[in-house]
């Protein structure tokens, strides 16, 4: 993707995890010069057990969790979301960072850094 491409909304997508997600606390922050903001926080495949603790609607960052209480992610071999992001206005992709507090899977395990990535939403 090149800099001067812009999206006004991203997912947070774990890519293959055969264990599933059992939770997950992340922030995502913009750092993007303008007055870019959250304008919706939309959960994914934990919808029911899914929060928004920090930041959100307004900010430029958000702090989410959520926990599979039902099994609804016990096994994930596709790309899958765990949440969307929706912004103000466009923004470089490159200005968009995720940290992950925790993500573990059914075994308890860590999920890897890599079986995590950011697809640009239409």
């Amino acid at each position: 993707m090149s800099t001067d491409q812009t999206t006004a909304a991203v997912s947070v997508v774990i890519t293959d995890t055969p264990a599933g997600v059992r939770k997950y606390t992340a922030r995502v922050g913009c750092d993007a010069a303008g007055d870019a903001t959250i304008d919706a926080v939309e959960p994914g495949v934990l919808e029911r057990y899914f929060e928004v603790v920090d930041g959100g609607v307004g900010s430029a960052f958000v702090r989410t969790r959520a926990v599979d209480m039902t099994g609804e992610a016990g096994s994930l071999t596709e790309p899958t979301a765990l949440f969307t992001i929706r912004f103000s206005e466009a923004v470089p992709p490159e200005s968009i960072t995720l940290t992950f507090e925790t993500l573990q899977d059914h075994d308890e395990e860590t999920i890897p850094d890599e079986s995590v990535r950011f697809d640009v939403v239409g």
